[in-house]
């Protein structure tokens, strides 16, 4: 006899709202079209649900065993699979996954994002409401409240479009239902990104309006300029986030604005050291058992990121490395201690670190470097997607590869060491997690915000191609980063000395 399969989601909130959310569930799931019908069952106090293909399945709401090992206001909500076929199976819980925030939820993350909460009081005057917004942005509360500010700036949901990157965030399925549901927004998957910058282009337009892009990684407006030239012209302005974002159109003609929040010296000053931490942190929380205080760790790339990686790593105890294709940050980093070489393969072969984290945004770490590597050794990328290390290199150099689930793959390469690419090679600090804390990250999605009512008023400043300097004079001017000061600087009743 098979066990059930069971998925639980842990929500927020109080007895009503723990009801509506599992009603509204229950709900949604009787009208999918692979759920026959969803009754009440009084013993079991479940909706018995009856699937497609004889299939049956299970919702309930439950409260935690011991109260005391749960945040306070827990309840789980809990789908179970009982009969049927893996495809019944997998509609099922697709369908169970699609979860909203519960209000409770929702004020928390408010809370913690007091910057970004409040945009629209800053600009009452409602700037975007003539403009149509592209977002590609990661999935976490903090995005929540992010969308939810720039509606109250006056963008029409109905000319707003989200690409879902497919991060295995810790709540990327409730972000997505919290969109849709609650938002009425429209969400693509990165899979169908073409596609779904096509349908956005065609909503937008049809209004009469024209589109900012708020990106995190560079995925819009090189797809839009390689395979969709003749639409470039319905795009106002692009706000970047991400240095690798900001590679990916280094070579392209940018016809509009990029307002470079990714290169501000805001996100720089600020954001850097606690994206290292999450990095290092969430590296450590996937290898609990492994020592690496003394060990040898490399880090690929000494810009905002890799600089802060080494400093965080060394403050772990760790011997580290630093390699930089750029002379300029292989000499910064020689002069703050760092061991450094001109040669990565040289480097790997006399420092032999078990700890390799990429930093550069690019190909940077083959299966050349790799055969070099100790036993059990683990690479870690904090770059947008799995562009840092070459994998199917890898792959194909191997004599074995296993998919270890949420930890990430391993690699048995062909007369060479056995490796794990942590989280599949995609960025560590979104794996399972919310990267950083939200007061730590409101800030920088302020900012994002500022970068579109810049791009939506059609700030003079900002012209087609790179606006660095008028990136940190506007960010500058919009109070933001003052109040940021006022937050969380020095106590009132003086300066610190």
């Amino acid at each position: 006899m098979k066990s059930p399969l069971v998925h639980a989601v842990d929500v927020l909130g109080t007895p009503a709202e723990a009801r509506h959310l599992a009603g509204e569930l229950a709900a949604r799931l009787a009208d999918s079209p692979d759920v026959e019908s969803v009754d009440w069952d009084k013993a079991s106090a479940s909706w018995l649900c009856t699937l497609a293909d004889g299939g049956r399945g299970r919702l309930a709401l439950a409260a935690p065993a011991d109260p005391a090992a749960a945040p306070e206001r827990t309840y789980r909500i809990v789908a179970t699979f009982e009969q049927g076929t893996p495809p019944v199976a997998e509609a099922f819980f697709a369908a169970a996954r699609q979860l909203p925030f519960t209000s409770t939820e929702v004020a928390a993350a408010v809370s913690e994002l007091p910057l970004t909460s409040r945009l629209a009081d800053r600009w009452p005057d409602k700037p975007l409401a003539g403009t149509g917004l592209l977002l590609t942005i990661h999935h976490m509360r903090d995005f929540l409240v992010l969308v939810d500010s720039l509606l109250g700036l006056g963008v029409d949901p109905a000319h707003m479009t989200v690409i879902d990157k497919e991060y295995p965030y810790a709540h990327t399925h409730r972000v997505d239902a919290h969109l849709v549901q609650r938002y009425g927004t429209t969400v693509w998957r990165y899979r169908d990104l073409r596609e779904g910058i096509e349908d956005h282009i065609e909503r937008v337009a049809a209004a009469g309006k024209r589109s900012v892009v708020m990106d995190d990684g560079g995925y819009v407006m090189p797809t839009v300029l390689r395979e969709l030239p003749e639409q470039a012209g319905h795009f106002t302005g692009l706000v970047e986030q991400t240095t690798s974002g900001i590679r990916k159109v280094e070579g392209l003609d940018l016809p509009l604005p990029l307002f470079s929040v990714a290169e501000s010296d805001m996100k720089g000053m600020i954001e850097s050291y606690g994206i290292a931490d999450a990095a290092v942190r969430n590296t450590l929380r996937l290898l609990p058992d492994e020592q690496f205080e003394g060990q040898a760790a490399l880090v690929l790339g000494f810009g905002r990121i890799g600089h802060e990686v080494a400093r965080v790593l060394e403050m772990r105890r760790m011997r580290v490395a630093v390699f930089d294709a750029d002379i300029t940050r292989l000499v910064a980093a020689h002069e703050e201690g760092f061991l450094t070489g001109r040669s990565l393969e040289q480097l790997v072969r006399t420092h032999r670190p078990r700890l390799v984290i990429g930093c550069v945004g690019s190909r940077s770490f083959g299966a050349r470097e790799a055969r070099l590597l100790p036993e059990r050794s683990f690479l870690v990328s904090t770059t947008s997607r799995n562009f840092e290390f070459d994998l199917e290199e890898l792959r194909a150099d191997s004599t074995a590869v296993t998919d270890r689930g949420m930890l990430g793959t391993g690699y048995q390469l062909a007369g060479g060491p056995e490796l794990v690419v942590l989280g599949h090679g995609m960025p560590i600090n979104f794996h399972y997690a919310e990267s950083l804390s939200n007061r730590y990250v409101d800030l920088v999605l302020a900012g994002l915000a500022v970068g579109a009512v810049a791009l939506a008023r059609a700030d003079e400043r900002l012209r087609p191609g790179h606006n660095v300097a008028a990136t940190n004079t506007i960010l500058a001017e919009a109070g933001i980063i003052d109040d940021y000061y006022r937050l969380y600087g020095p106590a009132a009743g003086g300066e610190r000395g």
